[in-house]
């Protein structure tokens, strides 16, 4: 992924210092809800002039056509006030590459841990993360048909997800957070499920939930009791059950 500087340089004095900040971490936001850039995002001030520093996905991933509308209308009033340009700094080593592959996968993999600052979404061919401005927005959950204008539910469970994965690998709350990573039932799976089935309808993709074990796989799916256990087919899972769409490592 890439390591790169936005500078924002004024075209003219800026006297609402205070509005003009909040302007930016809008725009920065509204990148990050877009998957532009991930949230490890970060704004500094030098003198009249701002700097942004922001991993992104793809070199072309700070396109406008990427951008939700909210990214958009923020950049939109930056103009008015700064010049932008960018540099690219080099790859940031703290995160995974991209997903490359020249066609659509034959299926999705949801997936995050506390390690992985990336798109939660895995190509099922290599496995890599989709940015997600290569997804479709989904439908706010209890509402009748109304999307999002980003990817707020699919960021908001990432962090959960990481949230909780911390508190494990510390040793906090060991019952409650492998609950919620390994249970169908969880709030935290619900959630997640919910995400996969979202992605399917609107690609027509599969989209799979990966089920977190902590020992070992159970031999059987355990949502519908089948056969899930991969033999002969070289993929970065070890579990997979097509019909209740979820998959597992061998761990």
């Amino acid at each position: 992924m890439y390591c790169i500087k936005i500078t924002f340089t004024p075209r003219t004095i800026v006297d609402d210092k205070e509005t003009t900040a909040e302007l930016l971490w809008d725009y920065l936001c509204g990148l990050y809800r877009s998957g532009q850039i991930l949230k490890d995002y970060l704004l500094v001030k030098n003198g009249e002039s701002y700097a942004a520093f922001v991993t992104m996905p793809e070199s072309n991933s700070l396109d406008a056509r990427y951008s939700n509308v909210y990214a958009a209308k923020a950049l939109e009033a930056l103009k008015k006030l700064f010049e932008l340009s960018t540099e690219v700094l080099g790859e940031n080593l703290n995160t995974e590459d991209s997903c490359t592959c020249a066609e659509k996968p034959d299926w999705y993999m949801l997936y995050t841990s506390l390690y992985n600052e990336e798109s939660p979404v895995a190509c099922g061919r290599c496995g890599k993360s989709v940015p997600l401005y290569k997804m479709p927005f989904i439908h706010v959950k209890g509402t009748d048909g109304h999307f999002e204008d980003e990817h707020y539910s699919t960021l908001s469970w990432q962090e959960d997800y990481r949230a909780i994965d911390k508190l494990w690998m510390a040793c906090l709350a060991d019952r409650f957070t492998f609950r919620q990573m390994h249970n169908l039932d969880s709030i935290l799976s619900k959630t997640g499920r919910y995400i996969c089935k979202e992605y399917e309808e609107l690609t027509d993709i599969p989209c799979y939930y990966y089920l977190y074990n902590h020992i070992k796989a159970p031999k059987a799916c355990p949502s519908c009791g089948g056969a899930w256990k991969l033999r002969g087919e070289e993929t970065f899972i070890d579990y997979k059950c097509e019909k209740c769409r979820l998959v597992a490592d061998g761990a």
